[in-house]
């Protein structure tokens, strides 16, 4: 129970990496807030019949549009009203544009970008204020090896995962004098729901969640003294 006692926040935590994420930490004690587009009302929903929200391995939802500077606030206020503090935020939320450039339009470039760098620069500066202020925390943002490699039909996506690896970096160093680590995960190739039935694909030779659900329990729990940059994650074969 490495985690007990630990108050952890995972946007995009209903499904797929998320929700492999939720499963992980809750198993290792913590209380883990699961956020999503989807969830109805916008407040936390409590799952534990005794509404103990503080019980170990407990897992709850919220409504989160991150993209949405007035949702994120709201969560925020929701969150400090019910828990004293919260260590751990995980950026988890993104969607992917897989196309040639020149086929690419304004509207999936758009879309891209402002769920996977505007949504993380909402959420990371919230949790690094709320942080801030309590004695420091975790955030973890997930990015991918397209934020390193360039990879043909990946041009809005990839632009999205070095812009998100640039912008950790950067909030990393104004964190390291106030307690706020900021540490990026890049996995290779991750099989989930939206690999299905596409061909050249076989989830033996690709990541699974619980590989990178794990991962960021490994930099979770480290005390704050230990600061964790960056995990490259891949495949047995390399990046697919």
């Amino acid at each position: 129970m490495e985690m007990a006692g630990k108050r952890v926040v995972i946007t995009g935590g209903r499904r797929g990496l998320g929700a492999a994420m939720a499963r992980r930490l809750a198993e290792a004690g913590a209380v883990v807030v699961a956020t999503s587009r989807q969830a109805e009302p916008e407040t936390l929903l409590c799952p534990p019949t005794d509404g103990d929200l503080e019980r170990p391995g407990t897992v709850l939802t919220a409504r989160l549009d991150v993209t949405d500077e007035a949702s994120v606030e709201r969560l925020f206020r929701e969150l400090e009203s019910r828990f004293p503090r919260i260590d751990v935020w995980v950026n988890n939320a993104g969607v992917g544009v897989f196309k040639p450039v020149a086929e690419t339009t304004a509207a999936e470039w758009d879309l891209v970008m402002n769920t996977n760098v505007r949504g993380l620069f909402l959420c990371s500066r919230a949790a690094f204020v709320h942080m801030r202020a309590r004695g420091g925390g975790r955030i973890i943002n997930i990015a991918s090896v397209a934020g390193y490699q360039p990879i043909p039909e990946n041009g809005v996506y990839g632009a999205s995962k070095y812009a998100v690896r640039g912008f950790s970096q950067i909030l990393n160093e104004e964190g390291k004098d106030v307690g706020v680590r900021v540490s990026v995960v890049s996995p290779g190739a991750v099989y989930t729901d939206i690999w299905a039935g596409r061909e050249g694909f076989d989830p033996a030779d690709m990541l699974q969640p619980e590989d990178v659900a794990q991962t960021v329990l490994d930099i979770a729990c480290r005390p704050l003294r230990v600061r964790i940059d960056e995990v490259k994650i891949v495949p047995p074969k390399g990046v697919l």
